[in-house]
């Protein structure tokens, strides 16, 4: 079954990280090949938290091989779109130009990149070193 995404969503940040658990493979024993469209989207993830997580960078050799592992026409193209999308969300969310203050900007970031780790940090829990800390 899939998640209801609240309406009053108030930082597309936060948008976007619920989109990415409403179209996520439901739970299963074996985990389901991953789509063009969440490659695609944790790829843009990987690029906001390069952007907003201060001490956070992408693995570029992760990101090659995610990137490569959708190669048909269609698939780079829901791959690339998903990715542009899931970016923008981030970049938004950087300029805290819907964020209502100061204090809730802060936390915006703090909780996405917060989430943004638990999923794809070292020991993430949907692409495990996707991103690593910028200064080990």
């Amino acid at each position: 079954m899939k998640k209801q995404i609240h309406h009053s969503c108030w930082a597309s940040a936060i948008c976007a990280l619920a989109l990415l658990f409403a179209v996520g493979p439901a739970w299963s024993a074996e985990p389901a090949p991953m789509t063009a469209r969440e490659a695609g989207a944790r790829y843009g993830q990987a690029l906001g938290v390069a952007l907003v997580c201060y001490g956070l960078k992408t693995r570029s050799g992760e990101m090659a091989n995610l990137a490569a592992a959708h190669s048909s026409e269609s698939e780079r193209a829901e791959f690339q779109e998903e990715a542009d999308k899931v970016l923008k969300s981030w970049q938004d969310a950087s300029s805290c130009k819907n964020a209502g203050g100061p204090n809730n900007c802060r936390l915006i970031h703090e909780w996405s990149c917060r989430d943004a780790l638990l999923e794809i940090g070292p020991s993430g829990s949907k692409i495990p070193g996707l991103v690593e800390a910028a200064h080990p």
